[in-house]
């Protein structure tokens, strides 16, 4: 399971995150109780925000506005003041009641569509329009199911390859930038801080959130860091990710470490915090957790343990 489906599967986090008040008490509680997920909850508030899901679940505090409001317009008969039926009133209340929700949700709550490939796994998903894509390890996409057709665009929280039909303009969106394609096959990496776009055939437009765009054709590819595209060539016919094989030039130990985890659906525990920072080369692949292991020790000179809980000791 992906870090974040937890709380975006929960339905009084997604209240909290898109606004109810009547929640913050109970998760900033959870939060005091479990500062490690500080960084998860907010991936997930942020996914959920995103994907512009508005109310999906009806909360208390809303129901209750509602009831406030139909309760204040009951107003009580005059003409039979022996015969007292409050159940009708409360009846009525209801019917009112489950006639706004119906209509709320009719006509506020969109369609959108989520698909996960949770830690440990990878996913193959086709969209309406016949479109493939691959889904590596921790990564959902989310769009519109009923309006795909007309309009294609996809949210992206993590690492994906596309393989697009020829047709209207096809838009994926995620926190740097968008990528807009007619019928081409490309990877995006877009993870947190992480931006990287491969295109493997057609052409791509990138464009960050300022407008900066760049158009890549296929074997180019590109890093977005601070603020500036980094031309990048690619190799193959699709990402080496889809076999199970992961290769760094000089990349923070960290991020390899967050690979690891989403691959093996392990939690890695530093007993140095120095080894984050650590500067990593070299290759390894999902197939086994042990050998991956023993692959980035022995190359940059620490120590590790697999525990029997899913979790992963290193240390110097």
């Amino acid at each position: 399971m992906s870090s974040i489906d937890k709380y975006i599967e929960n339905k009084d986090f997604v209240n909290w995150a898109l606004g109810d008040s009547s929640y913050d008490e109970q998760w900033q509680q959870y939060l005091v109780q479990h500062p490690e997920e500080k960084d998860d909850v907010e991936e997930a508030k942020a996914f959920i925000q995103k994907t512009q899901i508005k109310e999906p679940y009806f909360s208390v505090q809303r129901e209750k506005e509602i009831w406030d409001q139909i309760s204040s317009n009951i107003v009580p008969s005059k003409t039979v003041k022996e015969v007292k039926l409050p159940w009708v009133k409360y009846a009525a209340a209801m019917i009112a009641l489950g006639l706004m929700i119906g209509f709320y949700y009719y006509n506020f709550v969109p369609s959108n569509h989520v698909e996960m490939a949770h830690q440990g796994f990878t996913k193959d998903v086709q969209l309406p329009d016949g479109s493939k894509v691959a889904l590596n390890a921790g990564t959902s996409i989310s769009y519109n199911k009923d309006e795909f057709t007309d309009e294609r665009r996809i949210e992206l929280n993590g690492e994906a390859f596309f393989d697009v039909k020829k047709g209207s303009l096809f838009q994926v969106q995620s926190a740097k930038g968008n990528v807009t394609v007619l019928g081409t096959s490309f990877n995006i990496f877009a993870r947190k801080d992480s931006w990287v776009i491969e295109c493997f055939s057609g052409k791509v437009l990138v464009e960050d959130r300022k407008g900066k765009t760049v158009t890549l054709t296929k074997g180019e590819g590109v890093k977005y860091a601070k603020g500036e595209f980094i031309i990048l060539d690619t190799f193959g016919d699709t990402p080496s990710w889809q076999e199970g094989i992961f290769t760094y030039k000089n990349e923070s130990l960290e991020q390899v470490f967050q690979e690891v985890q989403r691959q093996f659906n392990v939690r890695i525990i530093y007993q140095n915090k120095e080894i984050q920072h650590l500067r990593f080369t070299g290759t390894i692949t999902n197939k086994s957790l042990s050998t991956t292991m023993k692959v980035i020790s022995k190359t940059m000179g620490i120590n590790f343990e697999i525990k029997k809980n899913q979790e992963v000791e290193v240390s110097m």
